[in-house]
């Protein structure tokens, strides 16, 4: 499983890109509702494997992550 999340098959170090950040300007962050909306996304993908595994609570509190990740875009929104 770890090698889906680094394809590289290295462990990263802290001269690494972060993974947070956008493949299309690298070097570039990500601002805080790019990052929740990620947040989101990730999280569903995460909690469907976890339901698939019987993994009922890492499922649950991934769906709570995923929730408070979409407030967050939410309310990012409605400050623009």
């Amino acid at each position: 499983m770890t090698k889906a999340l680094r394809p590289s098959g290295k462990d990263p170090s802290a001269n690494d890109v972060s993974g947070a950040e956008d493949s299309d300007r690298p070097g570039r962050k990500m601002s805080p509702a790019e990052t929740a909306q990620y947040v989101a996304e990730f999280s569903a993908e995460l909690s469907y494997l976890a339901r698939e595994a019987n993994l009922d609570l890492l499922a649950y509190l991934l769906d709570m992550a995923r929730l408070e990740a979409i407030r967050a875009v939410q309310s990012g929104d409605k400050s623009d």
